[in-house]
């Protein structure tokens, strides 16, 4: 009988650390959720998943920076990926669509469609967001903009804030 109670307290003892054990996953990774970016697209999306989104899968896109730490490097991963493709139609709006991938999770995209205005109009009618003061936010963590580039170009901007803020921490505590 003193062997049965000690196999049951164990069993009981083991349960209750696989039960803490899997509670106790990174708060990051568990509360998670993807946020509307461009029509379409979400916030964590994999590369592969927008070349499947967006029917780019025989690469018809560039690769504006690729930014990897050397596989020497100690610190956390770091990957900033940005890839534009021009000709691109979002929401019957002609333009050029630039993608921003950190650690392999798409956090930002920036619109330039050849008609800015009839672009933001379209996009506030379609996501349920009014731009005032030059921005807005869609739930959960999007913020929506729009701006000009060096160039002066006008775009619509989305952005993850959430993402965002883990990519400015790691560049604060580990960038150079």
């Amino acid at each position: 009988m003193k062997n049965l109670s000690l196999h049951v307290t164990s069993l009981v003892v083991l349960l209750t650390l696989c039960v803490l054990a899997s509670g106790c996953r990174n708060s990051d990774e568990k509360a998670f959720q993807p946020s509307p970016l461009a029509p379409g697209l979400y916030s964590g999306q994999s590369l592969e998943a927008v070349e499947r989104q967006l029917k780019m899968m025989d690469g018809s896109f560039d690769i504006v920076m690729d930014r990897v730490p050397l596989s020497t490097d100690t610190r956390p991963p770091y990957r900033l990926l940005i890839i534009n493709r021009k000709n691109q139609v979002l929401q019957d709006q002609k333009g050029e669509l630039e993608l921003t991938f950190y650690n392999d999770q798409l956090m930002t995209a920036r619109y330039f469609p050849a008609d800015l205005n009839a672009a933001v109009a379209s996009f506030e009618h379609l996501q349920k967001f009014t731009i005032t003061s030059g921005q807005s936010e869609l739930s959960p963590m999007t913020r929506v903009w729009v701006g000009k580039d060096e160039n002066q170009r006008g775009y619509i901007g989305w952005t993850d804030k959430k993402l965002r803020l883990k990519q400015d921490a790691w560049v604060r505590q580990y960038g150079q």
